[in-house]
């Protein structure tokens, strides 16, 4: 235990030696600062947390400069330390008590508490908290893996309704008015070909499929999502419909050159009908006409044959070759 003063005639001299013999022993960086923020007491725990030899008279204002100068003790993350010091030293004794946190440059994070002591002086007492600082932290990363496994699909890896819901918040949360267009996709015939092939290649077409669109796309604001079953949806911010209409044939191209096997198509492989749509997104009732647009376009698709992609309103269609 150090002091700063052997002073007899001190009352301090007396009562810090009891309190000293349970801080020592407390494994809290514990000090103690007269009115004048010059140090009274500090425990070992103390004095290498502000990487001082122990016994040190230090003034408060002081440590703060050096451990800021040599960029060891208490991390200080501030473009104007005098400045910092200056605001710093009008709360600490505005309040009897008061708590916050703080990071040494070892790594370590401490919950300092400051107790001000009429007669006495300012108690300082730090906890570290480290281990739970990780704790925590690591609880809220799983929790975000949590959230982002909740909104993806497992068997594509793409993302699910969940994730469209959350798209959809977002894209109104803008309050702009943007074009959106929106690119439905329905497996041709799959209900049959999971009949016959079974679920486990009725999966590994899925996978396909997916992996075929996400290569597809090439366009930064494009999100694919699957709806369900063997239906996906691809949502493209600001991209004409042009643009939409190359995406959706590249699509279309390279399921044909993944060449699935189908044995119920006429074809014999496995082929994709698709619906485009494009509106100008103001609010949720145009970004639902735009989703119904687009799977209305799908379903025209379907009736006029299959294995082809249907325009937006006008029916206009790429047939199959």
């Amino acid at each position: 235990m150090t002091f700063s003063s052997n002073d007899n005639s001190d009352p301090l001299a007396h009562i810090l030696p009891v309190a000293a013999r349970l801080f020592d022993n407390s494994g809290a960086a514990i000090s103690l600062f007269d009115d004048q923020d010059w140090l009274l007491y500090g425990n070992a725990h103390y004095y290498d947390l502000i990487c001082y030899a122990q016994g040190a008279h230090l003034f408060w204002p002081d440590i703060v400069r050096d451990n800021h100068a040599k960029g060891q003790g208490l991390i200080v993350e501030a473009d104007d330390l005098e400045l910092w010091i200056r605001t710093a030293l009008a709360k600490r004794r505005v309040q009897p008590y008061r708590q916050f946190e703080i990071d040494a440059w070892d790594g370590r994070w401490l919950l300092m508490t400051e107790t001000l002591i009429q007669g006495v002086g300012l108690l300082g007492i730090g906890v570290d908290i480290t281990q739970s600082k990780n704790i925590t932290t690591a609880l809220k990363q799983e929790y975000q893996n949590a959230l982002v496994k909740a909104e993806t699909d497992l068997l594509t890896d793409m993302g699910n309704r969940r994730a469209l819901e959350r798209l959809r918040d977002i894209l109104l949360s803008k309050g702009l008015h943007f074009q959106v267009t929106a690119l439905m996709i329905d497996i041709d015939q799959f209900k049959p070909y999971n009949d016959t092939l079974g679920h486990l290649q009725g999966d590994y077409c899925l996978q396909q499929v997916a992996q075929v669109i996400r290569s597809s796309l090439r366009v930064s604001e494009a999100y694919p999502i699957r709806l369900g079953g063997d239906e996906f949806l691809v949502l493209m911010l600001g991209a004409p419909l042009s643009l939409a209409q190359q995406v959706a044939q590249r699509i279309r191209n390279g399921v044909r050159e993944s060449a699935i096997p189908h044995p119920l198509t006429d074809s014999g492989w496995v082929t994709l009908s698709m619906g485009l749509a494009s509106r100008e997104i103001v609010d949720s009732e145009t970004l639902s006409l735009l989703l119904k647009d687009a799977d209305d376009a799908l379903y025209q698709a379907k009736r006029s044959g299959r294995d082809r992609i249907s325009g937006p309103q006008d029916g206009s269609q790429v047939e199959a070759s």
